[in-house]
């Protein structure tokens, strides 16, 4: 049953994430919307559900203790294994757009958990915690990075006549009705998200009947398993050529997971930040910092090389968690 799950969550996210891309591409054709903001809105929010359920249901049930890892571990599942997979199939070329404020969006978010969440060190308050006024600050900055990506569309609708002259999809997904792209992003999310819920379920029952811990298990299968929907969605676009909508996809989604989905949970419920954390909050931070220098100063895609390195640095950061 396992190994059914599995298949079965495959293959739910694999035509799920297809039916979204070409949805998501054919409204961005018909509007004159760039892929990218497409990616960092609906195809980001849609992936991002999976965190989004997790951390709401257990701050409502006052059970917020993995909420922050659940958010960290699928960061870094996005930024380092997602871009570095990606890369191995295509380069990725980074709009200006994102090297300006998608990217600087990403590192400072990853640099708010660790400050907010650190007040034992940095203000020598006896705990560490994101608190109410925590999450507010959260929800102002997601509400900057939208007005940022509503500008965008629009700029990008108001060319739309000189836009729609050069657009020419290599798929065929630009000839979809409104309705039916409309159809097909639903769907597809759906399909996302049920898919990511079964892979995680199947190789989660398939790892324990080998016997493996409950923390290899959280660490390997469930924390970047909430990732799934992001993974899939950014493989198929990658292999359909729409590489803007996979830097949004991933940007976005870890902009919507720190943001959105722990801002919100910090509105409901405390969220702890166990001091052992900080280890995993570093290393986001370091290796958000090192792709946003990357991609600011060097002006190149990115690449096999680079993509190699991010996949060794994720692996070198699994390896260390577990053994630990």
């Amino acid at each position: 049953m396992d190994i059914l799950t599995l298949i079965l969550g495959i293959a739910f996210a694999v035509y799920g994430a297809q039916l979204l891309v070409d949805g998501g591409v054919a409204i961005a054709t018909r509007f004159g919307i760039p892929t990218l903001v497409i990616g960092s809105t609906v195809v980001a929010f849609g992936t991002s559900m999976p965190e989004f359920t997790v951390n709401i249901q257990s701050a409502l049930a006052g059970k917020t203790d993995l909420a922050l890892g659940n958010i960290l571990g699928s960061n870094l599942f996005n930024i380092a294994a997602i871009i570095g997979i990606v890369a191995l199939i295509t380069p990725l070329a980074v709009s200006d757009d994102s090297r300006r404020k998608d990217f600087p969006m990403c590192l400072i978010g990853a640099v708010m958990i660790g400050v907010a969440g650190n007040q034992l060190y940095l203000d020598g308050i006896k705990y560490h915690e994101l608190m109410l006024s925590d999450g507010l600050t959260f929800l102002l900055f997601f509400w900057i990075f939208m007005r940022y990506i509503y500008a965008e569309a629009a700029a990008g609708a108001s060319d739309h006549h000189h836009a729609s002259k050069k657009a020419k999809p290599e798929d065929g997904s630009g000839g979809l009705s409104m309705g039916r792209a409309g159809l097909y992003i639903a769907l597809g999310l759906v399909g996302l998200v049920f898919g990511g819920e079964f892979i995680v379920d199947g190789a989660t029952g398939i790892a324990r009947s080998f016997g493996l811990s409950e923390r290899v298990i959280g660490l390997a299968i469930v924390g970047p398993g909430t990732s799934v929907p992001e993974l899939v969605a950014s493989i198929v676009a990658a292999l359909k050529k729409q590489v803007d909508m996979v830097i949004g996809n991933v940007l976005g989604s870890n902009i919507l997971n720190v943001f959105f989905t722990l801002g919100a949970t910090a509105l409901i419920a405390p969220v702890p930040l166990d001091l052992s954390l900080n280890t995993v909050v570093l290393i986001n931070i370091g290796i958000t910092a090192a792709l946003t220098a990357y991609v600011r100063f060097s002006g190149r895609s990115i690449g096999r090389p680079v993509g190699m390195l991010l996949i060794v640095a994720y692996v070198a950061y699994l390896v260390t968690a577990i053994m630990a």
